[in-house]
């Protein structure tokens, strides 16, 4: 899928949500990718907020309305563990 207009884009993959954790008990990249995967397999990690350009994205998946979750970002110091 193409992107479209604007800031939102196809993120190329499947988007799911773990059950709620605190941003505390995301001490690094690893630990946060390997939530992801004990949760959904192997090939899954955490979002990183360029994946689909910044600001938006599309991808695979139902989040229920309303869904909250943590995305790391790799040229700034905003993520939980930095």
């Amino acid at each position: 899928m193409p992107p479209t207009p604007g800031s939102h884009a196809w993120g190329g993959g499947e988007l799911k949500a773990t059950a709620p954790v605190a941003g505390t008990s995301l001490t690094s990249q690893a630990v946060a990718d390997q939530l992801c995967a004990s949760s959904f397999g192997a090939d899954f990690r955490m979002t990183e907020f360029h994946d689909a350009g910044g600001w938006g994205m599309w991808a695979n998946g139902t989040l229920p309305t309303g869904t909250r979750f943590w995305t790391a970002i790799n040229d700034q110091p905003a993520n939980p563990w930095s």
